[in-house]
């Protein structure tokens, strides 16, 4: 393919549907075997855990990653190694830092919130990912400032293979003991996949530095304060937004069961409740980011390439293709979400009661697929500081609307999805106008009402399936395989799927 965008993007297309297929899998089964008042404790604890993996990072991956695609044809591996060198200094002594943070005032903070004593324990868990995280994050922004897409993914292959095995196992060998037990299984297992993700990347980041900075003398590639500037200019505004998620998440997994105990649930319902949503909900309204996710890693390089050399025709290509292939590839996942949510869940999760809730989350799903794009090509332009300010607009609408929605409307877990719902509309909406000021989009109205009517036919297709075939487990998922099968074939003997991919 000559299109490097669409070369990055199938690279982690696929690795993303490896790691979707392995994670949706896992959470199946842990959902079955450990239920989801362990996996509420988790989703409760990963927030503070990440907090401090964020501050650790401090956005080295989009700052290394968008300076790499930068230098990396006109100055040379010299010049990169410098930069790396200096970030690795940088993210020790973060992480180093924030493990004595995590001793030390965590416990105050966890005081603070009086948060549940489940969830302090397993945050214990969870103190090493704070060092093996931001290495390994470092070493990923470099693969794909350097467009080798390959490497990362195969790493993230190995850390997700590595924790469901473990993960299946411990919760095995746990089970039938506490709730609290099978949670911190989870976390274990969580730690030893990134520990051999990371270890994985750093053999073949020193093997791929030996080979670029042959015949290089090493006096040419200390590391060098100067290039702390950039690093922190690019790092600073990322590590804002993804504070201000982080703490949003936070806030979120102590004010939920909070207004759900006050609505009258218990502290275990509410814990199972968290789990359903975080643990669930959210893995269904998440499938699309395979795609997503994937298109916004490599818009970075691709966009950051595009804007730094000037080509705006090229940028325009690459943000008006984005948004129609996000458009196209979505609108299908909403649409059965919310007719077959309650199905969904019986037969993966043998949990019922779920369709209200994914019906109210699909009405706001388009804005986290979209979303997730977006602020892939404002990285890319280097808009990091509108990207944080829209995500504290989002976070903030998110959170206020949950606890309106819980504790005074009383919607209990319908009101999670609602705040969901405020929470990322607004955000969608201020990036979609921050880049609409910057790069000029004309996607023909034909891109965007064909997926719409495509998918209206799709339903069709599952419900005439339904009249003629049996009911069961195999027979929905097979009608729901062959519904997006035709729904594909649509697209491509419309002539769409040509148009979208080249816009």
């Amino acid at each position: 393919m000559k299109n490097k965008l669409l070369q990055g993007t199938m690279v982690l297309l696929c690795s993303s549907v490896v790691l979707r297929c392995l994670g949706f899998v896992y959470q199946i089964l842990v959902v079955r075997i450990a239920g989801t008042e362990s996996l509420g404790i988790l989703n409760m604890t990963m927030p503070f855990y990440m907090l401090l993996v964020v501050v650790a990072t401090m956005g080295m991956p989009i700052a290394i990653t968008k300076l790499t695609a930068q230098y990396a044809a006109s100055h040379g591996q010299a010049v990169i190694a410098q930069m790396m060198r200096t970030a690795f200094c940088l993210v020790l002594i973060l992480s180093v830092f924030c493990l004595i943070a995590a001793c030390v005032a965590m416990p105050e903070v966890f005081a603070l919130l009086n948060t549940e004593q489940r969830v302090q324990q397993c945050f214990l868990v969870l103190i090493p990912g704070i060092i093996i995280v931001p290495f390994c994050s470092v070493m990923r922004g470099y693969f794909q400032g350097m467009q080798q897409m390959v490497y990362p993914s195969i790493g993230q292959i190995i850390e997700q293979l590595i924790r469901v095995f473990c993960g299946i196992g411990l919760i095995l060998w746990v089970s039938p003991k506490d709730v609290l037990s099978l949670a911190m299984s989870l976390g274990c297992a969580a730690m030893l996949g990134e520990a051999g993700g990371c270890a994985f990347l750093a053999v073949l980041y020193l093997r791929n530095r030996r080979k670029a900075l042959a015949g290089i003398r090493y006096s040419k590639i200390t590391g060098s304060k100067e290039w702390l500037k950039p690093l922190l200019s690019l790092g600073l505004p990322v590590t804002g937004t993804r504070l201000t998620s982080t703490v949003d998440m936070a806030i979120e997994a102590s004010i939920v069961p909070f207004c759900l105990i006050a609505s009258g649930y218990t502290i275990s319902q509410a814990a199972s409740i968290y789990g359903q949503f975080s643990g669930v909900a959210v893995s269904l309204l998440t499938i699309p980011t395979v795609l997503t996710g994937a298109l916004g890693t490599a818009l970075i390089p691709a966009v950051s390439s595009a804007a730094a050399n000037g080509q705006k025709h090229a940028l325009q290509h690459y943000c008006q293709e984005a948004v129609s292939v996000t458009w196209a590839f979505s609108l299908p996942v909403i649409f059965v979400l919310y007719l077959y949510g309650e199905e969904l869940g019986q037969i993966l999760f043998h949990l019922n009661g779920l369709g209200e809730m994914m019906r109210w989350l699909s009405f706001g799903a388009v804005f986290l697929y979209l979303g997730q794009t977006v602020v892939g090509i404002l990285q890319g332009l280097g808009m990091t500081r509108v990207v944080f300010i829209n995500n504290f607009c989002g976070s903030a609408a998110k959170l206020i609307g949950m606890y309106y929605c819980i504790r005074t409307m009383g919607l209990g877990a319908n009101g999670i999805a609602c705040g969901m719902i405020l929470g990322y509309g607004l955000q969608c909406m201020m990036n979609v106008a921050a880049l609409a000021e910057r790069v000029s989009m004309r996607i023909p109205w034909k891109q965007i009402l064909l997926p719409a009517a495509n998918s209206l036919f799709m339903v069709m297709q599952i419900q005439f399936w339904e009249r003629i075939m049996p009911e069961g487990t195999l027979w929905f998922l097979l009608r729901l395989v062959l519904a997006a099968g035709g729904y594909l074939l649509i697209l491509f003997y419309s002539g769409a799927l040509k148009k979208i991919v080249k816009c």
